[in-house]
């Protein structure tokens, strides 16, 4: 960039900054603490050089000259202000260049205080101290008036300094600091900085400027309502003699001078009360004869020309004064006659045109020709009986004012701290204080009517007043805002640097935590995948187990043996559960337990459970006495497997801790709306009890109330921990109260769908259809049992067989194929974990060959979680039986799809 384009930018810059800081000047003008020309000036100064000089110096010439308090100093002044202000950038370069090191080094807090004090106060107040000389000399001020400029423009200047100056110099390459890493922090946290600072010295400055100018204008309200008081009784002065004229035949000038005496209100100063009659011409020798007996022989009616007072010459009527009062003060003017006055003559044609009060413009009295601020009031007095007009006037009566005379009673002592004023009113008529001078800091105007005139008080501030402006608070704010904004730029300097190598710790740390993380993802994925294949490995041979068990006590009637069977079968199902709680509290704690809502009755699920343990109560000698009301019937939309898992481990652990007595069951529900029902379970038995203390851990994870309940009860301590998160998942909660050795009370709410009668319906057709069908033979229908377990392979064959069926077997996916390219079964029974080819492979084939898709297909698996579900409806595949399973399971599945 060539150093003319520097010059003229620099020059345009500086011009628009200053401008902007001219809107928030001092009521005295010319300094601001809203300044942030010095601190960009200086900023370009020291990138760019001299030039920068040049364009500041033309900038501030221009500026000067449109300034209110500087304009009026001679030229030579202004050009010595504005060299002032551009040699203090001069000064703080060479400051720098002296007394720092450079470049300076950001991350060492030293150098930047001592930078920013350098190029900031200590360079600023040089130039500040310079102007308030010249100022003194040449402005006619206060001296604590120009100490309040000089430090106004100080802290302007070291402010903008302060805050704005560094941001070009982190913006650009330049000698004095060093490149600093993430500077745009920095560089926010100033302009932040001194947003905030110039925002609140606005709201701050403007509010104490509002105050003032209030109480300015309150200072004035009395003075213009003294005013209008002095025009009403002047008004009442007028009107007053219009009725003494219009009462009297014959008014002597004594009668006048006392009744004059008596409505005078003193403290008003008037420079005299007249009364002027009308006079026609054949009466003026009467008339004239009249007033040398009243005055002296050489009274006459006069006229006021342009070399002096003259006789008046004929003329149809005259308007001359004929009393006075005070006389002696104003003897002057009796006989002069007002109607041919160069000035008061148009304010009596105005009277007598609008039958009302006129005021003269300004001019010199008669009777007081050293001076020019007289006017004359006049009031035309008319025959009672007749209309206003020219025939009817009888004369005039006048108030004589001097408007020094009048006014300087009311500017008291307390007004002239405040303000000064001139009046003005009709057409060029202004009455100025000696001591007014417009626009001096706070003006104010009022409009106002004088007699038959529109009129204005201009109110300028007095000196005395100015010095009220001063506002120093301000200047305290500022001050604590620019340390605490260079505290905070420092703050944000620290923590950049702090956070470079706080970053390569974070890093290294991120990549540490990201390997641990993966590990314990891997780790977490082999537990999953360690529960699924134990729950797998576990139900695979309790099929079996269970299922030849169910076999065995159809097919013998030894009641011996029949009692073997109900213990293994007993055991079987303990194991079963042990398993099922190990797998479910896995699925809560990684969120994966979802419900699967289908339509049930809930007296038919809890009828079921207490018949599945009746035999355990029975061996107790214990009784399970049931109730509920007739709403618990009802259909509902929920869970059932899950409700009914609810119920099995709270009836569970009733019998297990009690050893003797009862169990009570209570049941309700509570239809809240037509799209909600809340069950209520209580389960009350006459056990053990458990401590208060022990009540609070009972629903924890793998707790029980002691620890030797385990060693006398057994259990994994998951039972209720699952059933509430069941009951959390239903929208519901489960509580406890119980008393030791009394026994103990469970209560769960659950919140289910209501039902529509569609779906009752639906339901109910459903029960029906499946009860109608288990009478059912399924002779005919071909079934092929995909499964590689050749004892699982013996148990279906065996349930099948007992149902009448017959089956084929494939001990894999591969074999099934092959299978139904020679043959096609009405249902085919999968499993999932085959060796060759899973069932969810060969299924994917089957329902992708049109040919086959037809076939129905149940999954037989012990590994039938919620994915294995989701990959089943990506197939079409709806039912599921899940090892180990009775032979009721195969019969519902049968019903479904037996033709």
């Amino acid at each position: 960039m060539n150093r003319l384009a520097v010059v003229f930018i620099a020059c345009i810059s500086h011009f628009l900054l200053v401008q902007f800081g001219s809107q928030f000047l001092i009521p005295f003008g010319y300094a601001s603490v809203i300044w942030p020309a010095t601190g960009v000036a200086l900023g370009l100064y020291l990138l760019k050089g001299w030039p920068v000089l040049v364009g500041v110096l033309l900038s501030f010439i221009v500026c000067l000259h449109s300034d209110t308090l500087i304009s009026g100093l001679p030229p030579e002044v202004v050009y010595l202000l504005a060299l002032i202000s551009t040699i203090q950038l001069f000064i703080s370069r060479q400051l720098v260049l002296q007394f720092s090191q450079v470049p300076i080094r950001i991350s060492i807090p030293f150098e930047i205080i001592k930078f920013l004090f350098i190029t900031g106060p200590v360079a600023t107040l040089l130039s500040s101290v310079a102007i308030y000389c010249v100022l003194s000399l040449y402005l006619p001020l206060p001296q604590e008036t120009l100490l309040y400029i000089s430090v106004t423009k100080w802290v302007g200047d070291f402010l903008s300094v302060v805050l704005l100056t560094p941001i070009f110099l982190f913006l650009y390459p330049n000698i004095f600091v060093k490149k600093a890493r993430k500077a745009s922090a920095a560089i926010m946290t100033s302009l932040l900085s001194f947003s905030i600072i110039c925002f609140v010295y606005f709201v701050s400055s403007n509010n104490f400027n509002r105050d003032k100018k209030q109480q300015f204008m309150s200072g004035t309200v009395s003075f213009v309502e003294q005013i209008n008081s002095t025009q009403a009784t002047i008004k009442l002065y007028l009107k007053a003699l219009e009725a003494y004229f219009q009462a009297s035949e014959q008014v002597t000038k004594e009668e006048f001078s006392a009744f004059t005496s008596i409505i005078q209100n003193t403290s008003i100063k008037v420079r005299a009360i007249g009364w002027i009659p009308l006079v026609k011409n054949e009466a003026r020798a009467q008339f004239e004869a009249s007033m040398q007996r009243l005055y002296s022989e050489g009274a006459y009616i006069q006229q006021l020309t342009a070399t002096g007072i003259q006789s008046a010459p004929e003329q149809p009527y005259y308007l001359p004064i004929y009393y006075t009062y005070p006389l002696q003060e104003n003897k002057s003017v009796i006989g002069l006659d007002v109607s041919t006055h160069p000035v008061a003559s148009k304010s009596i044609k105005h009277a007598i045109a609008h039958q009302s009060f006129a005021v003269t413009d300004i001019f010199t009295l008669v009777q007081q020709q050293d001076k020019t601020d007289g006017v004359v009031v006049y009031y035309p007095i008319f025959k009672k009986s007749e209309v206003p007009s020219l025939a009817s006037l009888i004369g005039f009566v006048e108030v004589v004012l001097e408007l020094e005379l009048l006014l300087d009673p009311m500017y008291t002592t307390e007004r002239k701290s405040v303000f000064t004023y001139q009046i003005s009113f009709g057409e060029g008529n202004v009455f100025s204080h000696p001591n007014y001078e417009s626009g001096h800091f706070i003006s104010h105007e009022v409009q106002f009517t004088l007699f038959d005139k529109q009129g204005t008080i201009q109110f300028s501030s007095s000196d005395s007043f100015a010095s009220h402006l001063i506002n120093w608070v301000d200047f305290i704010i500022v001050l604590i805002g620019c340390i605490l904004g260079v505290i905070c730029v420092m703050f944000v300097f620290f923590i950049v640097s702090f956070n470079t190598s706080l970053e390569k710790k974070v890093k290294a740390s991120t990549h540490e935590l990201i390997e641990k993380n993966n590990e314990l993802e891997l780790a977490n994925e082999a537990k999953n995948l360690f529960l699924a294949n134990v729950s797998h490995e576990y139900r695979t041979p309790l099929n079996a187990i269970i299922g030849f068990t169910e076999l065995a006590t159809k097919e013998t009637s030894d009641l011996p043996t029949l009692d073997y069977l109900a213990k293994i079968n007993d055991a079987s199902n303990i194991l079963l559960s042990t398993v099922n709680d190990v797998l479910d509290f896995s699925k809560m704690q990684a969120g994966q337990l979802d419900l699967d809502l289908k339509v049930f009755k809930p007296s038919d699920v809890t009828a079921s459970v207490i018949g599945m343990l009746s035999h355990l109560a029975s061996e107790k000698s214990i009784t399970i006495q049931y109730q509920h009301d007739a709403n618990y019937k009802s259909w509902v939309e929920g869970d059932e497997l899950r409700f009914k898992q609810i119920l099995i481990n709270l009836l569970n652990n009733a019998l297990k801790f009690t050893p003797k007595g009862s169990i009570h069951l209570d049941c309700k529900c509570v239809e809240i709306n037509d799209n909600a029902t809340e069950l209520t379970i209580k389960v009350r038995d006459t056990g053990i009890g458990i401590k208060e203390e022990d009540q609070q851990r009972l629903f924890n994870a793998f707790a029980q109330a002691q620890s030797s309940t385990t060693r006398n009860y057994g259990g994994t301590g998951l039972g209720l921990s699952i059933v509430k998160q069941l009951c959390i998942l239903m929208g519901g909660g489960i509580s406890v109260t119980s008393q030791e050795n009394v026994g103990s009370e469970f209560t769960v709410v659950l919140k289910l769908k209501g039902v529509t009668a569609e779906q009752v319906a639906l339901q109910e057709n459903s029960v029906e259809s499946d009860a109608g069908q288990q009478g059912h033979h399924f002779q005919g229908m071909r079934v092929l049992v995909v499964e590689d377990n050749k004892i699982n392979q013996i148990v279906v064959q065996k349930h099948l067989r007992n149902l009448g069926l017959d089956c084929d077997f494939a001990n894999d996916g591969q074999q099934a194929l092959e299978y139904l390219k020679a043959q096609q079964p009405d249902l085919i029974l999968m499993d999932l974990q085959m060796p060759v080819m899973d069932g969810f492979t060969a299924s994917a084939h089957i329902k992708n060959d049109e040919a086959l898709k037809h076939i129905s297909i149940v999954i037989l698996s012990a590994s039938v979680g919620k994915e294995e579900k989701q990959q089943a409806a990506r197939l079409g595949i709806e039912d599921f039986i899940h090892k180990p399973y009775q032979q009721s399971d195969l019969v519902r599945v049968l019903n479904k799809y037996a033709s």
